[in-house]
């Protein structure tokens, strides 16, 4: 048995409520355009199931991690009501980054950001699944597979990705990464990038409620989408960071606001650094 088989959503479970079909197909579409980034992270999620959680903010939570993640599909008291299904889809990757980080921290939306491109750009090449699994009847087993060229999924993605070029991105988000976007860092004063990151972590603490749900520490170490490679350890009441820019020159990266911040001493015999920077 191929291991690789079981990195993908296990399980769907819709609420057996008016509309369970179409609730189906929806969390079926989610669990298949998102097998491709769970497979190359080798991240499992066993049950994903649609909850109509009394708070109408909460759209999302990741329990285990990735025992069960539960997506909101409709909007509050409207059964027949459904949520647009990028945005459901930009929950769901939302949700997957808590597999690998808790808290919503600079580490966590450095690898939201890079899930983010990974899948407009398999949306816009019409890849998901595996050809297992979630698959439909007659696709070719094993491996990823290509829709038809003229899906509408994929003349969908098509129109998205050539409207994204000129006004956004494919996939709803906040605030886009301030503390590795340069173009977005060029155009805003610290404060501004900081107040702007700290909306971003806002905003997701309220609809999501998978912060609260994970463990109470958090190591992880690799490489960031935007360049630096950072290592984090997060306490209970203590978060840390430290980047080197490939270029060489020392930045530490602030948890709470997700900038990089030139350092004024020298970082070569240190390794762990205050959570939080000036503009914070």
């Amino acid at each position: 048995m191929d291991l690789n088989d079981l990195n993908k959503v296990w399980e769907i479970k819709p609420l057996k409520i008016i509309g369970e079909d179409e609730a189906s197909k929806i969390l079926q579409k989610v669990a298949k355009q998102v097998q491709p980034i769970m497979t190359k992270r080798k991240w499992k999620v066993k049950v994903l199931s649609e909850f109509c959680p009394a708070n109408p903010s909460l759209l999302g939570l990741n329990i285990g991690p990735g025992a069960e993640v539960k997506l909101r599909l409709r909007k509050p008291n409207r059964e027949w009501d459904f949520f647009p299904y990028e945005q459901i889809l930009d929950t769901m990757l939302h949700e997957l980054c808590h597999n690998q980080h808790g808290p919503h921290n600079a580490d966590f939306y450095n690898l939201l950001d890079e899930i983010r491109k990974e899948c407009e750009e398999l949306m816009v090449k019409g890849i998901s699944g595996t050809g297992k699994g979630f698959d439909l009847s007659g696709r070719r087993l094993g491996g990823f597979f290509q829709q038809p060229p003229l899906s509408s999924l994929r003349q969908t993605a098509m129109a998205a990705a050539e409207s994204r070029a000129q006004h956004g991105v494919l996939l709803p988000s906040g605030p886009q990464r301030v503390g590795g976007d340069n173009n977005i860092k060029s155009a805003l004063s610290p404060i501004q990038a900081a107040a702007m990151a700290a909306e971003r972590r806002l905003h997701d603490d309220m609809w999501c409620g998978s912060k609260s749900a994970g463990g109470d520490t958090y190591i992880q170490e690799g490489r960031s989408s935007c360049g630096p490679s950072v290592r984090s350890i997060q306490t209970p009441g203590i978060q840390f960071a430290v980047a080197k820019e490939t270029t060489g020159e020392a930045k530490w990266q602030c948890n709470t606001c997700t900038l990089l911040n030139k350092n004024k001493r020298d970082l070569s015999n240190v390794t762990l650094y205050l959570d939080t920077c000036c503009i914070c």
